[in-house]
């Protein structure tokens, strides 16, 4: 004779409640990984910033106001974000200096100056490079001082990457 369970309904809710348990689990897991993996796509695959202007305190490049022709000539547009007016003494790219005329040129503080760099002697230089799609990478010196104080002579570097343009 079969035996007979005495409370049948209780076996069966707790398959039920198992097998719920083990999907959810299961395809949890497996959906956890999926958004994992996506993740990682994205970050990797992520549209990158070509140009960049990389410079320190007091100065600021402004964004996307640089540009270079194939002739060599860069022009940076620098923001004074200290609280002293500085003067660009001269620029220098690849070895060659620009050296501003005269009383030199003026950055007030919170002010902003466009400033030139002779690039034409750089390894990096591309004379048949197309306007908007190839780059142009170099790092560049500038020398400046406080207004107030001419002995106090500063050189900072700028590393840039810029398009042609």
């Amino acid at each position: 004779m079969s035996k007979v369970c005495k409370t049948p309904g209780r076996i069966g809710k707790r398959s039920r409640g198992q097998a719920a348990m083990e999907y959810l689990m299961t395809y949890g897991w497996a959906i956890l990984i999926v958004l994992a993996i996506m993740g990682v796509l994205i970050y990797l695959v992520r549209p990158q910033k070509v140009e960049s202007c990389n410079v320190g305190v007091p100065l600021q490049c402004e964004p996307e106001h640089y540009i270079i022709d194939r002739t060599g000539n860069l022009t940076i547009r620098l923001t004074n974000i200290g609280s002293v007016r500085y003067i660009i003494q001269n620029t220098t790219c690849a070895n060659s200096t620009y050296t501003y005329p005269g009383a030199n040129l003026s950055l007030s503080a919170g002010g902003g100056v466009d400033v030139y760099f002779n690039c034409s002697a750089s390894p990096s230089l591309n004379p048949t490079a197309t306007a908007g799609r190839d780059t142009f990478q170099q790092t560049v010196d500038i020398t400046y001082y406080p207004a107030d104080a001419p002995a106090f002579i500063k050189a900072q570097k700028i590393d840039v990457v810029v398009r042609y343009g």
